[in-house]
């Protein structure tokens, strides 16, 4: 039996809700700019150790990393993106597509050759010789916290993007396999090197590497301590995308000129893929 054009969009609307372009919006060249029908908050927010500034004409709400003192994950990072999840979640729960002003969540580091270096081994280091196991466990699920909600999408219909302008390894590494679209610059070098401390990662590299590689090929990542190239990583499917450096922001600009029509298809099709083998909180 033949299926038209509009049978296809009437079943992605009931089973997803995802706001779809109509026929006729698709032949004048995209969807008609609909109004926004609730208050949008102020955007461009300024904290200790995150910046965000909002993009309309592009979609795009970046989460800029500041890294003030050390390119890893602080516990104030963690606070400060803790209060941006929180913010997100308050202001657009049970929004539709359009009434966000934003399509992508776009994570950039303002560090110098580093994207971020994972756990802050200061704070793990003062924390065990105070023998504190209240304050470890309050660091470890912040930031669980930050990395499902972006694995999630925060549960908006956005796609998340982490943009990796240098290294990212340890909990930086798994930060990153947990957004929908990397884009990396080809200097950046990755891997999970805990092993080399005799320590394992904790921030989820078993559950999205075994799903996005495989078990076999998780193992040997976890387990070698290896340093990586962007080449490496793209060919294992872990980077989308591989740019020169400092291209990383006109390589995602012109990856959103070039599917911004397929939108709604591309994160539709993430989403069922995550539904196939769901990584939970727990």
């Amino acid at each position: 039996m033949a299926v038209s054009t509009q049978d296809l969009i009437d079943l992605f609307r009931r089973v997803h809700n995802d706001n779809l372009p109509k026929p006729s919006e698709l032949r004048r060249g995209g969807p008609a700019v609909v109004p926004l029908r609730r208050t949008v908050p102020n955007l461009n927010i300024d904290m200790p150790t995150l910046e965000t500034r909002l993009d309309v004409a592009s979609g795009v709400l970046r989460a800029n990393m500041k890294h003030p003192e050390r390119a890893c994950f602080t516990p104030e990072l963690m606070r400060d993106g803790q209060d941006l999840v929180r913010m997100l979640k308050e202001a657009f729960a049970g929004a539709s597509a359009d009434e966000i002003p934003f399509r992508y969540v776009a994570w950039t580091s303002a560090a110098k050759g580093a994207w971020s270096l994972g756990g802050d081994l200061s704070t793990f280091t003062s924390l065990i010789r105070e023998q504190d196991e209240a304050g470890l466990r309050d660091y470890a699920y912040r930031s669980i916290d930050v990395l499902f909600e972006n694995y999630r999408g925060f549960g908006l219909p956005v796609m998340t993007v982490a943009l990796v302008n240098g290294d990212a390894v340890g909990g930086g590494f798994e930060a990153m396999l947990t957004s929908d679209l990397v884009i990396a610059e080809r200097q950046a070098k990755f891997g999970l090197p805990e092993i080399l401390f005799n320590l394992f990662p904790g921030m989820g590299a078993h559950a999205f590497l075994a799903r996005k590689v495989g078990k076999t090929t998780a193992k040997t990542l976890i387990e070698d301590g290896r340093t990586r190239s962007a080449e490496e990583m793209h060919a294992l499917g872990l980077v989308d995308i591989v740019c020169d450096e400092g291209e990383a922001e006109r390589t995602f600009a012109n990856y959103i000129e070039e599917t911004g029509r397929r939108f709604n298809t591309t994160r539709t099709l993430r989403r069922a893929m995550k539904r196939v083998d769901p990584v939970t909180r727990e």
